[in-house]
């Protein structure tokens, strides 16, 4: 049963205006080690930027958007065993998940010039 959906979409031109992919600090508060490791040298920038998409998307499922008391680091986002990517949650956002009997995570995204989409959808058993 389809619990939540969201969708969020980022412009490359505003973020290159913050230098996202040269900033460290930036980088570190918005992404876990495994992320940062994970990230293709050849394409850092549609990258982070589609998967901060997908972070923004996961937190519009949740009915939360981005909040003080929310660490986009506890939205981990690997590779799944057939290419997509896995969800893995932390802290309070894998409490509301839990709360919302969240057991499935499915995701779309795509890049198109200086666009990067993301669509989630929150599933429960």
């Amino acid at each position: 049963m389809i619990v939540s959906i969201g969708c969020d979409i980022v412009d490359h031109n505003i973020t290159s205006k913050l230098d996202w992919c040269n900033d460290t600090h930036l980088l570190n508060r918005i992404f876990s080690k495994l992320e940062v490791s994970l990230c293709p040298k050849n394409n850092a920038k549609k990258y982070y930027l589609g998967r901060f998409a997908i972070k923004e998307a996961i937190l519009k499922c949740l009915g939360t958007g981005i909040k003080d008391d929310i660490s986009l680091k506890e939205i981990e986002l690997s590779k799944s065993d057939y290419g997509g990517v896995r969800v893995n949650l932390k802290g309070k956002v894998r409490v509301i998940e839990n709360q919302l009997k969240i057991t499935n995570w499915h995701i779309s995204l795509s890049h198109s010039g200086d666009l990067s989409i993301a669509f989630v959808v929150a599933e429960s058993k």
